[in-house]
């Protein structure tokens, strides 16, 4: 009897740590089920359908939210020093746990200021853009300002880290060199953003040593801009976006096959994440956005033929999810020619 009291208590043990939910998600949620977005400069967190909207910060300042893999809490970039910002364009790197509290600024060793996180895949570190030895030339209204741009990966707990790849006496008039950085789902590789100018630029994918495995658009004579990288879980897909460069054009949302460097096109908007362990995504689409009316909301769009695109939210931008999990993915229609 003992025995058989003995081994109900381990199960009812092993069940209940296998299906609490993380204590940070709002009530009836997991981390695949909740999202961070911008809305008014503040930090916010919701399900995944565009309930239980919760805000984090109050600043006005906040920008490029990160969602942990748990769930639990949410970086973010923070652009208030006057030191720094607005003549670098950076920020400072900051975390807030997502069941609420002050907001915590996260130094690195060596970076003096930070744009862009995004989580590890285990949550221990932050990948992000790193600024460091900044100096400026010039005089008042021909004062530049250069320094140090890097990639950089960086431990949470004890603020070492080390730059990926760097480019030394970047003129930051010129724009930015490196944009929105991730990791792969694995782990292994990071995805960047090369941005040429405020209307072009592709990204590249490099390992962990800055070694480049793949990059896009494949002919230098595409000026097109495809922006903020993500890839699948299985490792093939590579989901960004074009912005619109007229009043004419549309923001465009596409799916690149890493293997076949086939493009296609999805839906109009920016900003898309995977969801659903790769199966959908979320973004954003703004209204009225040549006018002072402009706004954003949130969207979301299985990844399947004559899927349609289904509105979650008004008044949100730069969503963003946990890394999509390595389960095993539902094949998708070989109509995308994406099949893991």
């Amino acid at each position: 009897m003992k025995s058989k009291a003995f081994f109900a208590l381990l199960i009812l043990t092993v069940q209940l740590v296998f299906t609490t939910e993380p204590a940070a998600a709002p009530s009836g949620s997991n981390a695949g089920d909740i999202i961070a977005f911008v809305r008014k400069g503040n930090i916010w967190i919701a399900r995944l359908d565009g309930s239980g909207q919760r805000q984090l910060t109050t600043s006005g300042q906040d920008t490029h939210p990160a969602l942990s893999p748990n769930g639990n809490e949410v970086a973010f970039c923070r652009r208030t020093e006057k030191a720094i910002y607005p003549d670098t364009g950076f920020g400072q790197l900051f975390m807030v746990e997502c069941s609420g509290g002050k907001p915590r600024r996260v130094r690195f060793e060596g970076v003096l200021a930070a744009e862009d996180p995004a989580f590890s895949p285990d949550g221990k570190s932050l990948l992000f853009v790193g600024l460091s030895e900044l100096r400026r030339a010039g005089k008042k209204d021909e004062l530049q300002a250069f320094a140090t741009m890097s990639i950089t990966i960086g431990e949470i707990l004890t603020g070492k880290c080390r730059p990926v790849v760097q480019r030394k006496n970047a003129m930051l008039d010129a724009g930015y060199i490196y944009s929105n950085p991730a990791f792969s789902p694995d782990g292994k590789s990071i995805l960047w953003q090369e941005s040429g100018s405020d209307v072009s630029g592709g990204f590249a994918i490099i390992d962990l040593n800055g070694k480049p495995l793949f990059s896009y658009p494949l002919k230098g004579s595409d000026f097109t801009p495809y922006w903020r990288p993500a890839l699948s879980p299985e490792g093939h897909r590579i989901l960004c976006y074009s912005p619109a460069t007229t009043e004419k054009a549309e923001d465009t949302i596409y799916l690149i096959n890493r293997r076949t460097q086939r493009k296609i096109l999805v839906t109009s908007g920016t900003n898309p994440v995977f969801i659903r362990n790769g199966r959908a995504i979320l973004f954003e689409r703004g209204e009225n956005r040549w006018s002072s009316n402009a706004s954003s909301n949130l969207w979301i769009l299985d990844i399947e033929p004559g899927a349609a695109p289904k509105q979650i939210m008004t008044d949100g931008s730069e969503p963003a999810a946990a890394l999509p999990g390595n389960e095993r993915l539902q094949r998708v229609s070989k109509e995308w020619n994406f099949s893991p």
